[in-house]
């Protein structure tokens, strides 16, 4: 009785082991991403500081 259920669960256990590495890949993108946005958000207050302490 045990064995059918471990044989039954082997192929979902399989799936998950291929999907985890595709979901963790997508989110750290999207976390790299977030992060890059913050950024060139701090770069362009930084910037436009300096453009206008230039124009006095």
């Amino acid at each position: 009785m045990s064995n059918d259920v471990l044989f039954s669960i082997f192929p979902l256990l399989t799936v998950i082991f291929y999907l985890a590495p595709i979901i963790f890949i997508i989110w750290f993108l999207l976390k790299f991403l977030k992060i890059q946005q913050e950024k060139n958000r701090i770069l362009k207050s930084i910037s436009d500081k300096l453009d206008k302490k230039l124009q006095d």
